[in-house]
């Protein structure tokens, strides 16, 4: 097929011409010259677990070997191959026809997407670059031909990149001059797009130091010539004029498909061609006039040369070329690291022009430095050209203004894109610089500096032990550029920002619009490295484009295709790029870059990493919101990442579990700080789902359990009554039509209706009249709901607070134990939740109740499971009740604070009603610990004590086995021992209630039989006031104490008895029980004479106070026994109280009814032998009006009433209590009739003043007095002295009343105090008073002197002549008090 021929011309080599002619067998011109061509060999292996054990199998992939031996042998360098790589481990797949081989689905993987491109895996992969990926190894990506090339020290491989097949049909070559060292320079190497006579592309390599070129004018004919043992044809040479120590660094295609430009290390470039003008193989090369390199030959003038050359001017970064319109010419251009540019025109054969020749250095600068600031403050002498790519031409005019990059002018302009760095020790600004070159121009027009974009994501250094340089492309329509580092590729926006306001300001300034830019990164593993890389562009225009061969791979939109070593082939697309011109382009949010952390940072194998840090960093308020909004669509599986169709919920669900944790892990690794509300929240949303997963769980357990013509569970039944605008509807046109698994998947973030609603359900159904049996069923369901949902939520919280960054926080059984503020109510505690798990408890006690049965044999299973949850659901009611008051009252909202107290009562109720409701259906241990660890010591003692009596009760059955009484005995035993550990461990927290419980329950005899205990049951009885009666027995039987017993009765009687006999009883006993106690032997010999002394006065202090306490009730039983009985005696039975009311009518006016009303209820409660405050005896006493024929049987009304106040009243309360006294004293007499004394004698007027209740009211006192029997020291005050009293303020009785009976009473004092003025005023009632006094006074000396002068030696004075005299003498008779 190929014949040799001589050639010495450039780049001159020994050929073996490839064709397809005859097979004549030429020879060689020379032995010398003759160079041995490469061996193809096909081979078939099967893909099985015997490929690596049985290396005679047949191959299926072809390989392309030397038959030359290597000249040096092959060690452990990183060189020599392994017995396996020596193979291709791949089946062979169906050839297919090059019209179809592209064009179906690529059947790759999807590793990462936002809004604006797609990052995916391309399937199509050699077995031999999958299995060993350690390899050093580059390559390129050829979207035209549709082929990938990889090149390694020993081999290239070459395959179909964009097939669908995981094993696609590849083609190997063993290089026939490989490296000598692993650290050698790889092989470069091109695919050759496709000839007239072949559908497949040729290739072609290079040795970079020896210079030595392969060229297979077709990778499938090579190998099939080879597979059929036919004589092979290819062609070898070499790059002639090579320096010593040069060595080829760079190698792209130049005007024509057989023909390339390289870049050399010492700077020189030279045109290789593989065809001959008449499209024959064979290799010719030809240096290029520049600058750039050395341009003597010398050995010693080379390296001089290459050294000056590099260091002034710096190394080539990039050369790259583009095909001119005119056929056969391309525009060559090669960029120094320094930033020197040349441009050539290349014309077909390698003729060449010199085009251009310039420093573009400091205008890049200078531009770096005025756009960025950051620039500016770098060293300029790092400014480093990394690599460049031709501004592609002939876009439509819409494109062109969608850039932000020049129009093009004319041909004659080299429209460059330069991808450009500065640096420092700490940093790496990496920037996109538009030059335009311009031929023919002056010196200091041929740079024109155009657009500069700094990128603002990306700040790493290059890796200079990379395996690919830093690469840029900039693909058509020119609106999105890529680039392209070792570990990372950059997608930058240079598209034209939408007009706005700030558009004229920011170009005014020279600044740049922020655009899109993003990063795809691999994860920091020493296998992944970027080896190679190439651009697939929509309409592109290239060689093969213009020659009308259109690309094999076509696309739509520009995208990158990444060659990652131990990952595969990836491909970068953009997804609209007209998008980026828009009024709203793609934008790098928090949302997108956690996105894609969570959808594709949680599969293990993709080989890509979401949390290496860009740029600009996020605020962590705008994560907190990405991450919540995140949560919210997985919850409810929005979004392109989701289906609304799961064939297992379970799955499912976990599978967004797992993304939830991703959300948070990706959160911790970015170091982003949320704020405590957005923790919570999140975690809330975690819970919910884990939940679904349990209630998911729960209707599969439902359902095996149900017969089968009744499979609707709780779970379902819940789901259809919750109300339509509550939950997401299924759209049945698009097949949507299980309204259950709709639910889970789209409405969990409403967890909390769905929790609330089991309840419902049940009282929808039972007033349906739904038979018992199923009722059991749906009961028993709903409290499995009720308690998996919610401790499972309490349980998940406990077990994930520190993922969620809240591990700091305290729970209390699955709730936040302590600060509520700020947190929105949690969803687990809702008040919905609340309401019906309360009443969820109640229904199935009762049903447990009415159902359930001790005997085993009659027992419903369903029944019996319902009563062995409703301690846990009981527990969990109380948690979410305790959590609901908790955050309530933590709200700044009046009403929630409101609600707050309501719950935390309900929940002190609760605690101790629901856990004793427990007892009803016998759960005794459970309800204990419940009670235990919710502090609910009162129900603890009533379970306990239920407990040890229903255990009595068992004991009294007729008939009781002896084995079963001992049992029953025994466990009563270890109750009672329960209980006396519970006095030791919880003192009287938990005695107080015992006792309660004990005494409300079984009476007085068994809290005084209790014998368990007696330090508390004391303390008990002596803390309770109520229990005070009970107390002193206890005292006096129990404990022997008789003082204390005397304390006891005497705080009764004193502070809370309410009826005045038994008041009257409790402190003389207590009296007499003091005095008993004081007057032991024992007693005193115990003390020592200060202490008796001290002890004495205070005996009789609490003496003094008892006698006044009594004196008090005696003036009330006075009344009461003189007055009331007798009107009581002689009424009907239930006609007491009105015949009372008749016989002492209140004389004031109507208009006061106050008084009325004041005055009928003191007299009620006199009937009804209460015990009276001392200020309502007084108005008792002063108000009534007593009888004639009874009036003489008690001592006077208001002495009684003083002695009341003396007795009862303190300080100035007593002083205005007498003023009180005095002046209705004076008002019981008509003075205008008394001061009227026309017509009458002193005997009348005399007789007249006798006869009223003032001279009765001064006699008694007078002769009190005088008889010394009583120690007060009553006052004498005048009618002037007690006028206002009460006038202006009232007594500590009304405080509590309304304003208007305060104002009423305040009316009917003014009323009796203008009735005193009057009096005083306008009828002498200060003088008459005088005058009552003076003639009262003299009637008891009277009476004193009559009875001396008849020789009464005791007693009190008989009554004299006058009528009234007697009635005032009685006051005499030691009425005291005392008695």
């Amino acid at each position: 097929m190929f014949s040799a021929s001589a050639n010495n011309g450039a780049g001159n080599a020994t050929p073996t011409g490839m064709t397809t002619r005859g097979r004549r067998r030429q020879r060689p011109l020379s032995s010398d010259n003759s160079v041995q061509q490469p061996k193809a060999k096909r081979q078939r292996i099967p893909l099985n677990e015997q490929t690596f054990i049985n290396p005679s199998a047949t191959p299926e992939t072809y390989e392309v070997k030397s038959a030359r031996p290597s000249m040096v042998e092959l060690k452990q360098d990183g060189i020599e191959e392994s017995p396996a790589s020596k193979q291709e481990l791949s089946f062979r797949s169906k050839k297919a026809r090059p019209s179809e081989r592209f064009s179906k689905g690529d059947g790759s993987t999807l590793l990462s997407t936002n809004i604006a491109f797609d990052v995916r895996k391309l399937p199509a992969l050699p077995d031999r670059l999958r299995v060993d990926s350690s390899i050093r190894q580059h390559g390129s990506v050829e979207s035209s031909t549709g082929y990938a090339l990889s090149l390694s020290h020993t081999h290239a491989i070459v395959w179909p990149y964009a097939t669908p097949t995981h094993s696609p049909e590849s083609f190997t070559f063993t290089l026939p001059y490989p490296s000598k060292h692993s650290t050698d320079p790889l092989p470069l190497g091109a695919l050759v797009p496709t000839s007239a006579s072949s559908s497949e592309p040729g290739l072609v390599v290079v040795m970079p130091t020896s210079g030595k070129v392969t060229y297979w004018e077709s990778i499938s004919s090579a190998t099939t010539l080879d597979f059929m043992r036919q004589e092979q044809n290819g062609i070898e040479g070499s790059v002639l004029g090579m320096f010593s120590g040069e060595s080829v660094i760079q190698m792209v295609q130049a005007e024509s498909a057989a023909s390339f430009i390289l870049a050399f290390s010492s700077g020189r470039i030279a045109y290789l061609s593989v065809r001959d003008t008449h499209g024959r193989p064979k290799i010719s090369t030809q240096f290029l006039r520049n600058n750039l390199g050395p341009a003597s030959s010398g050995f010693f003038g080379s390296i001089r040369q290459a050294l000056s050359q590099a260091g002034l001017q710096g190394d080539i970064s990039a050369v790259r070329s583009q095909r001119s319109s005119k056929q056969g010419e391309c525009t060559v251009v090669a960029v120094t690291s320094k930033g020197r540019l040349n441009s050539w025109r290349v014309h077909r054969g390698g003729h060449h022009d010199l085009l251009a020749e310039v420093d573009a250095r400091s205008s890049i600068l200078g531009a770096l430095q005025r756009v960025d600031q950051a620039n500016a403050n770098l060293p300029a002498e790092s400014l480093k050209i990394l690599d460049f790519c031709f501004v592609s031409r002939g876009l439509e005019q819409k494109h062109v203004d969608m850039s932000q990059l020049q129009p093009p002018e004319s041909e004659d302009q080299q429209h460059l894109l330069l991808l450009v760095s500065l640096s420092n020790k700490h940093t790496w600004r990496y920037t996109l610089v538009e030059v335009v070159l311009s031929t023919g121009a002056s010196p200091e027009n041929l740079v024109d500096i155009g657009m500069v974009r700094p990128i603002s994501t990306y700040f790493a250094p290059p890796d200079p032990h990379a395996l690919a340089k830093p690469r840029l492309y900039l693909p058509r329509p020119n609106i999105i550029a890529f680039l392209v580092f070792d570990h990372a590729a950059i997608i930058a926006s240079i598209a034209r920002p939408p007009y706005s306001p700030d558009s004229q300001i920011i170009e005014d300034n020279h600044l740049l619009p922020a655009t899109f830019e993003d990063v795809v990164d691999l994860r920091a593993d020493p296998t992944f490295e970027i080896v190679g890389s190439g651009i697939e562009e929509p309409n592109p225009q290239g060689f093969i484009a213009n020659e009308g061969r259109a690309p094999r791979v076509k696309s739509k939109n520009p995208a990158a295709i990444l060659l990652v070593r131990g990952a595969g082939t990836l491909r970068v697309a953009v997804a609209d790029v007209e998008r980026f011109a828009s009024e709203q382009p793609p934008v790098v949010t928090a949302k997108t870059k956690l996105e894609q952390a969570v959808f594709f940072g949680v599969k293990e194998d993709n080989p890509l990493v979401f949390d290496v840090q860009h740029g600009p960093r996020f605020t962590d308020a705008e994560y907190g919101a990405a991450a919540l909004e995140l949560s919210r669509e997985i919850l409810t599986s929005t979004g392109k990442h989701f289906s609304s169709l799961a064939a297992r919920v379970e799955t499912n669900i976990k599978e967004r579990v797992q993304y939830l944790e991703k959300i948070m892990s990706q959160i911790t690794s970015l170091g982003v700080n949320l704020d405590r509300v957005t923790k919570w929240q999140l975690l809330w949303n975690a819970e919910k789902l884990h939940v679904a997963s349990v209630l998911w769980n729960k209707h599969e357990e439902f359902i095996q359990l149900r017969p089968a013509a009744s499979k609707k569970s709780m779970i379902a039944e819940i789901v259809e009554f919750i109300r339509a605008e509550e939950k997401s509807e299924p759209n049945q046109a698009k097949g949507e039509v299980d309204v259950l698994r709709h639910w889970f998947i789209r409405d969990v973030d409403r967890m909390e209706l769905f929790v609330s609603w089991a309840y419902e359900v049940i009282k929808h159904n039972s007033k349906a009249n739904l038979d018992q049996a199923s009722l059991t069923v749906l009961i028993y369901e709903a409290v499995e709901t009720y308690n998996s949902a919610l401790r499972g939520a309490y349980e998940f919280r406990t077990e994930n607070l520190a993922l969620y960054g809240l591990g700091d926080e305290k729970l209390d059984h699955g709730i936040l134990d302590g600060d509520y503020a700020g947190l929105p109510t949690p969803w687990t505690c809702h008040p919905f939740i609340a309401n019906n798990v309360k009443r969820q408890v109640e229904l199935s006690t009762e049903w447990v109740k009415q159902h359930w049965t001790t005997d085993p044999a009659g027992r419903n299973m369903l029944i019996q499971r319902t009563r062995d949850l409703l301690p846990q659901v009981t527990e969990v009611y109380l948690t979410l009740v305790q959590e609901l008051s908790r955050s309530f009252l933590s709200s700044d909202d009046t009403k929630k604070l409101a609600d707050g107290q309501r719950y935390r009562s309900l929940y002190e109720q609760d605690r101790h009603d629901k856990v004793v409701l427990l007892a009803q259906t016998e759960n005794w241990e459970a309800g204990i610990r419940i009670a235990e660890t919710h502090k609910s010591l009162p129900a603890l003692a009533e379970i306990l004590t239920r407990e040890i009596n229903g255990l009595r009760h068992q004991l009294e059955t007729p008939g009781l086995a002896p084995e079963k009484m001992k049992e029953i005995e025994s466990k009563m035993t270890a109750k009672e021992n329960q209980v006396r550990e519970c006095f030791d461990m919880y003192g009287k927290e938990f005695a107080f209630p015992f006792y309660e419980y004990l005494f409300t329950t079984f009476g007085v005899d068994a809290l005084l039989g209790y014998e368990g205990d007696k330090k508390y049951k004391t303390m008990y009885l002596r803390t309770n006031r109520e229990l005070a009666k009970v107390s002193w027995i206890n005292d006096i039987v129990g404990e022997e104490d008789i003082d204390h017993a005397a304390e006891t009765l005497l705080g009764l009687g004193m502070a809370k008895e309410q009826q005045v006999w038994s008041k009257k009883i409790e402190l003389s006993l207590g009296k007499l029980a003091r005095m008993a106690e004081s007057s032991r032997p024992s007693s005193k010999a115990s003390m020592s004479l200060q202490d008796a002394n001290v002890n004495g006065t205070t005996e009789d202090a609490q003496v003094d106070a008892i006698d006044r306490e009594l004196a008090i009730v005696n003036v009330q039983d006075e009344l009461y026994t003189t007055q009331i009985r007798p009107v009581v005696n002689s009424a009907l039975e239930g006609e007491e109280f009105s015949l009372v009311k008749e016989t002492f009518v209140l004389k004031t006016p109507k208009k006061y009814k106050i008084l009325h009303t004041i005055f009928e209820g003191a007299l009620k409660r006199l009937l009804e032998h209460e015990a009276l405050e001392p200020l309502t005896l007084i108005d008792l006493l002063t108000l009534i009006t007593l009888p004639p024929e009874t009036k003489e049987h008690m001592s006077d009304q208001f002495f009684s009433a003083l002695r009341v106040a003396y007795n009862g009243l303190k300080g100035a309360q007593r002083v205005q209590a007498e003023r009180l006294i005095w002046r209705r004293c004076f008002l019981r007499e008509d003075w205008t009739r008394i001061n009227n004394t026309t017509l009458k004698n002193d005997t009348d007027i005399v007789e007249v003043l006798s006869q009223t209740d003032l001279f009765q009211f001064y006699c008694t006192l007078y002769a009190n007095q005088q008889g010394g029997g009583d120690k007060n020291e009553y006052r004498r005050l005048t009618p002037s002295e007690v006028a206002g009293v009460y006038t202006e303020t009232l007594d500590e009785r009304f405080e509590s009343m309304e304003k208007s009976s305060r104002e009423k009473m305040l009316e009917a004092m003014r009323w009796e105090d203008n009735n005193l003025l009057k009096h005083i005023e306008k009828h002498r009632l200060e003088q008459w008073a005088k005058e009552t006094q003076k003639y009262a006074e003299e009637a008891v000396d009277q009476q004193y002197d009559e009875t001396t002068a008849a020789g009464a030696a005791v007693g009190s004075p008989q009554p004299g002549s006058a009528r009234r005299k007697p009635k005032a003498l009685e006051g005499m008779n030691g009425q005291n008090g005392t008695h």
